[in-house]
């Protein structure tokens, strides 16, 4: 099949449409995200591809208001203290925006806590009795367990979009995870990696610019 027809493959089928339709959403209608499409969603996410097929990954749809409130609180608790340190003067006004682009999500009427599970290969078990420092194992293993739950995420916020929903990745709540984790009831060695707010968004989503191609890929 030819690249042209390769292309219109992918706008035919409605992939394309899905994933450029797809823009982060921060604020929604109030309106109850239905139980079966956080499973149709899920469902999906579920499906990417993941290292050694380890599927490292938990999913816990936050429904109940007063416990997305103590979510919140657990953010705004670990910014506060943040804003304390000596190394935070003169930064007032990065923390304020900070502080709301790390909290919005309590406003959304269902929030999904995306859990890691653990996951060593082979080689990682090697790389531990090596005795490489963290930074030497992540250069030569770069969080393979990060990237599948990554690739979770994207067709996560993928479906959600498909489905009418308004989504945004985000990973500044996790400053707060230790708290988190307590209000979910996450155990180690399992860890809180990312928020996913959903709900229907109050404007129509608006997809940001992307950098042309050449910017990004090569042939060699």
């Amino acid at each position: 099949m030819s690249s042209q027809g390769n292309r219109s493959r992918l706008e035919t089928t409605g992939f394309a449409d899905a994933v450029n339709g797809r823009a982060s959403v921060r604020k929604y209608a109030p309106d109850p995200v239905r139980r079966e499409d956080v499973e149709a969603m899920v469902g999906i996410a579920v499906r990417a591809a993941n290292a050694g097929n380890a599927q490292m990954w938990r999913f816990i749809a936050v429904e109940d208001e007063g416990l997305r409130a103590a979510m919140r609180q657990a953010v705004d608790e670990a910014i506060d203290e943040m804003a304390a340190w000596p190394e935070a003067e003169g930064l007032e006004k990065e923390l304020a925006s900070y502080r709301t682009y790390a909290t919005f999500f309590g406003q959304a009427p269902l929030v999904l806590a995306v859990v890691a599970r653990p996951y060593k290969s082979l080689a990682d078990d090697l790389l531990d009795r090596r005795g490489l420092s963290r930074e030497d194992h992540d250069r030569l293993r770069q969080r393979p367990d990060l990237q599948s739950l990554g690739a979770a995420i994207q067709l996560l916020c993928t479906a959600a979009h498909v489905l009418g929903y308004g989504t945004c990745w985000m990973t500044a709540p996790v400053i707060a995870a230790p708290a988190i984790e307590t209000l979910l009831g996450v155990e180690p060695p399992d860890q809180l990696a990312a928020v996913v707010p959903v709900g229907r968004p109050l404007t129509p989503p608006r997809p940001s610019s992307r950098r042309p191609l050449p910017d990004v890929l090569e042939f060699r």
